[in-house]
């Protein structure tokens, strides 16, 4: 590698020395001419050096020369014979590239600032809401100095008695009957087919009407393929390189690939398919309602603003589908081999059917009850749906949703009964505006319980050191005290001046000894390393 990058730059390095002589004669004449005896030395030198390059005036003259010879005012020969050399330098030259050369063999991404909150955003990202908590209490309680602005974040939940960053939510679904019917038929938001709504004046999109037929579209997606396929065969044949410029005589000048990573997808597009086969409309506005929520920081400020990559256009290469006008989204960089690992270790975790709402499962609700407290979920959105054969040949879907509080067991809301023949009978004989508006009343207060069983308010501000402490006490006396929660709760009553130093020390170390010292005094390489350490071992099953 050495010696071929030495060869180009020696190469370079002639080339560029001889061009520099060519000007420095051509340069060296005065504007005026010291005199005769000056032009005609400089006329010698100029032919010594024309016949030692093979040159021939009178060849030249006779085949017409540069547009009239040397009298005939078509140029000087000295400059054309510089220029040709300048373009041959610039031709060459242009060739290649050498700052890629000297460029380090894998591309090195600087990352500053805490780590452990970006990885915490990235794990979310990836579809693993339980390590994201993890690493952002670990985030919490390691990086201090760097974690106020999180710590603060924290609110209380009246449900759950306790400082909360971000509530955990769940949502299943048992289905019943439907060995008996081959289509669920839920509540379909417009019902009539787009076809005949269409037809009858509504809006939409029509293939017909777009300008292109198909048959001309095939053609042009297949002309540019073949124009790409042509020009990576080219390039591959000049052993020419997107990022180099050309081979070293000694092969192909590449980086090395990085590490591959496990392809992560945020939403689980399984669940989804379960949730709208079998409740239509009912899953739409449950999922709507709960977003609105989620975005607004009312289950907690955490995560908030990671959303799910938008879709992409396979027309486009595969790039994101960005509206008119708006900003090109915002890729986010790869995560460390670290987490990848911390990601690829860990047991599966529960699919995210919407960002911040995992999905527990299909079942009994008392088995999802016990799922969902295994997984540290906290409140549980179960969904009964009955299918029953109708008499007219349609199927019909009944759907409940209740809404539970996993630590307690407690049912805390459930919706009227959300039948798909009724909602049917309304829409067409106008008692009802449409679909929506059926949902709507059948699920009664659902959304108003949410809002006061799950919202979260601010801390207490009465908050006192004696109570800090007490709580304190009921954390570290747990038998699963040993958790970055419990490190990170501590930082908590530490920010708002309720904990001392030392007793912050204290507290650390009854929960985890040496381990747990570490977050507070140990080098930042090891405490990173104990933060996925401790990340891990809260989701194997005996930590559950």
């Amino acid at each position: 590698m050495f010696a071929s990058v030495l060869r180009i730059v020696t190469t370079f390095l002639g080339i560029a020395f001889l061009a520099f002589q060519l000007l420095g004669t051509a340069a060296a004449q005065p504007p005026g001419g010291p005199g005769a005896d000056y032009e005609e030395q400089m006329r010698q030198q100029m032919e010594e050096q024309e016949m030692e390059m093979g040159y021939d005036p009178y060849e030249e003259e006779m085949n017409g020369g540069y547009g009239g010879g040397y009298g005939g005012g078509g140029g000087n020969a000295k400059s054309d014979v510089t220029q040709t050399y300048l373009a041959d330098l610039v031709s060459l030259t242009d060739g290649f590239k050498l700052s890629p050369l000297f460029a380090p063999e894998t591309a090195v991404e600087v990352v500053t600032g805490p780590v452990l909150s970006r990885e915490a955003d990235q794990a979310f990202a990836a579809g693993n809401s339980a390590i994201a908590i993890e690493l952002m209490c670990g985030h919490m309680a390691t990086e201090y100095d760097e974690a106020s602005a999180v710590i603060r974040s924290a609110k209380f939940s009246m449900s759950l008695r306790r400082p909360v960053w971000a509530l955990r939510w769940g949502a299943s679904i048992a289905i019943r009957g439907s060995e008996e019917v081959t289509d669920p038929s839920p509540i379909r938001e417009g019902a009539t087919p787009p076809g005949r709504r269409m037809a009858a004046g509504g809006g939409g999109y029509d293939d017909s009407m777009s300008g292109y037929p198909d048959e001309e579209m095939q053609g042009m997606d297949d002309s540019m393929r073949m124009e790409q396929e042509m020009q990576d065969a080219m390039q591959s044949g000049m052993g020419m390189d997107g990022e180099y410029g050309m081979d070293g005589p000694g092969g192909p000048m590449v980086r090395p690939k990085p590490p591959v990573q496990k392809v992560r997808e945020m939403l689980d597009a399984g669940t989804e398919k379960v949730m709208d086969e079998n409740l239509g409309l009912v899953a739409t506005m449950v999922a709507e309602d709960f977003a609105s929520r989620f975005s607004s920081g009312d289950f907690g400020a955490l995560f908030t603003g990671v959303a799910p990559p938008p879709p992409v256009d396979p027309r486009a290469g595969g790039q994101p589908v960005v509206p008119v006008g708006a900003a090109p989204p915002v890729r986010s960089s790869m995560m460390s081999p670290e987490l990848d690992e911390t990601l690829s270790i860990t047991p599966e975790p529960l699919p995210m059917w919407k960002p911040g709402l995992n999905f527990v499962g299909s079942g009994p609700s008392n088995d999802m009850l016990a799922d969902a407290k295994r997984n540290g979920i906290d409140f549980l959105l179960h969904f009964d749906v009955l299918l029953k054969p109708g008499r007219t040949g349609k199927t019909q879907n009944v759907s409940r949703c209740r809404l539970f509080n996993v630590a307690t067991g407690k049912q805390l809301a459930l919706t009227k009964g959300i039948d798909s023949l009724e909602a049917s009978q309304l829409v067409a004989s106008g008692r009802m505006a449409d679909e929506r508006a059926y949902v709507t009343e059948q699920m009664g207060t659902l959304f108003a319980l949410i809002e006061r069983e799950t919202k979260l308010v601010p801390m207490p501000t009465a908050l006192t050191a004696a109570a800090a402490r007490g709580r304190v006490a009921v954390l570290i006396g747990g038998a699963k005290a040993k958790t970055l929660q419990t490190l990170a709760e501590i930082r908590l009553y530490q920010s708002l001046g309720l904990l001392t130093e030392p007793e912050v020390e204290m507290a650390f170390d009854i929960v985890g000894g040496a381990d747990a010292l570490l977050f507070l005094h140990g080098p930042r390489d090891e405490r990173l390393a104990m933060a996925h350490t401790w990340a891990i071992e809260a989701q194997t099953p005996s930590a559950k």
